[in-house]
C-alpha cells in the first residue's frame, strides 16, 4: 500500500474492463444462452413465437436485474 505506485488511468481502464469480461463470462452469457435455450423449447413444444419472444425477454430482464443487485 504505501509506497506503491499509483496505477494510471490506462492501467486502471484495462484492469476495469478485465473485470467486466470476467462478470460478462461468468454471469451474464449463461443468462442469454438459457433464455435462448429456453425459447427454443417453447418454440419446439408449440408455443407462439410472440408469447415466446415475451416470456424469454421478461424471465431474461428478471435475471439481469438480479445481477445487477447483486
Amino acid at each position: 500500500m504505501f509506497g506503491s505506485k499509483t496505477p494510471t488511468v490506462d492501467e486502471q481502464r484495462e484492469a476495469f474492463m478485465a473485470g467486466l469480461m470476467e462478470v460478462r463470462g461468468t454471469y451474464i452469457e449463461p443468462l442469454f444462452d438459457t433464455a435462448d435455450g429456453m425459447r427454443l423449447d417453447l418454440i419446439a413444444r408449440g408455443w407462439s413465437p410472440g408469447i415466446v419472444d415475451y416470456l424469454a425477454g421478461q424471465w431474461l430482464a428478471a435475471m439481469l436485474a438480479k445481477v445487477g443487485a447483486a
